[in-house]
């Protein structure tokens, strides 16, 4: 919900999304001079969504005095006055205050000693910055109708990452098993990353059932997973098989077929997650990511008082693309490093 102040002059009048009362309906309740009113809109739904991690930590604010209702009380004039002192507390510097500084930099001539230190400690953040990321375990999942080594988004992603030195782990799920299921993956991944450094946070990469397999981990692993960055996750998996063999002409196995009918169809993933979505998806459509995204909310409401709390997340939708949106990876690399909080890794902008 945002919460706007109206002066009373606007409370009586319709905020901007609020339909008209009709004719017969009371009118509006008269609003006492010396108040002021909080009234509250519900902002329009879209297709890119972003949920914020939710806490029970009040955030602290600047107390503002409110008008007594009774007589004497300060008046309107007098709590803007108010509200003006703390803006003015809170915003030390005015735009003219930039404006001069700035000026005064240009004209002043060039501190040479300045530079070198300003480019030292930009140095030092940098690799404060490598430093951090790299303390993490970069795993990639992939889909399982596709080999580990036969992935675009797989192969791509270790190059871009290597360019930093982050190896990409990518462990073989399906390994020549002809019965392979879901289950059976991500049995095979559990055991792949208890092999591994135990002590570092994982960050999964995940395409197609690999982005499902990832996002299951997640939610059976809490607190191990720091984030996951999802390419056209196949929630449902139980319908999408279909479209998959009416596109692909590809046969599941009577096994993965009834495995998939034991999946929960929108893992409860409480980390930070990504989901890049092609808008022409016919295989697993764009409408089930945005339910998945829509239902952190009630996950929230779910998890009560509980210290873990559903973290943010993420929309990307690809329009011109179906579920072959790993393709579009190239193009996204700057949403990829923000959400990790990398450096650009962008394989196209580098020299050849």
């Amino acid at each position: 919900m945002n919460f706007f102040l109206l002066s009373r002059a606007d409370a009586a009048a319709p905020l901007d999304n609020e339909k008209p009362l009709p004719p017969e309906a009371p009118e509006t309740p008269h609003v006492p001079a010396s108040r002021f009113m909080l009234a509250a809109t519900k902002p329009t739904a879209t297709r890119a969504q972003s949920v914020t991690r939710c806490t029970r930590r009040a955030r602290r604010r600047t107390p503002v005095r409110r008008a007594s209702s009774s007589s004497g009380g300060p008046s309107d004039e007098e709590l803007f006055a108010e509200l003006e002192k703390i803006n003015a507390a809170n915003n030390s510097k005015s735009a003219s205050d930039w404006i001069s500084n700035w000026q005064q930099k240009m004209n002043d001539p060039p501190d040479e000693e300045a530079h070198r230190a300003e480019a030292e400690e930009a140095r030092r953040a940098e690799e404060a910055r490598l430093e951090e990321v790299r303390s993490y375990r970069y795993v990639y999942v992939h889909d399982l109708l596709s080999g580990a080594g036969d992935s675009f988004a797989g192969n791509y992603l270790s190059d871009a990452l290597g360019t930093i030195a982050i190896g990409l782990e990518s462990p073989d799920l399906v390994g020549g098993d002809d019965n392979f299921t879901v289950t059976s993956a991500l049995e095979k991944l559990t055991n792949e990353l208890k092999s591994g450094d135990k002590e570092r946070p994982l960050r999964l990469i995940g395409s197609s059932t690999g982005a499902l397999v990832a996002a299951l981990y997640a939610e059976r692993n809490r607190g191990v997973v720091d984030k996951v960055f999802l390419l056209a996750p196949t929630w449902e998996l139980s319908k999408c098989l279909e479209n998959f063999e009416s596109k692909y002409g590809i046969k599941f196995t009577d096994a993965f077929r009834e495995d998939a009918k034991t999946l929960p169809d929108y893992p409860t993933v409480t980390c930070p997650a990504y989901v890049v979505h092609g808008f022409d998806d016919d295989i697993s459509p764009l409408d089930n990511s945005a339910r998945w995204m829509q239902m952190a909310s009630q996950w929230m409401r779910q998890e009560g008082d509980s210290e873990e709390n559903v973290a943010e997340r993420r929309l990307l939708e690809v329009s011109g693309l179906g579920h072959g949106v790993e393709t579009a990876l190239p193009m996204s690399m700057g949403r990829f490093s923000e959400f990790f909080h990398l450096p650009r890794v962008d394989l196209y902008l580098r020299d050849s």
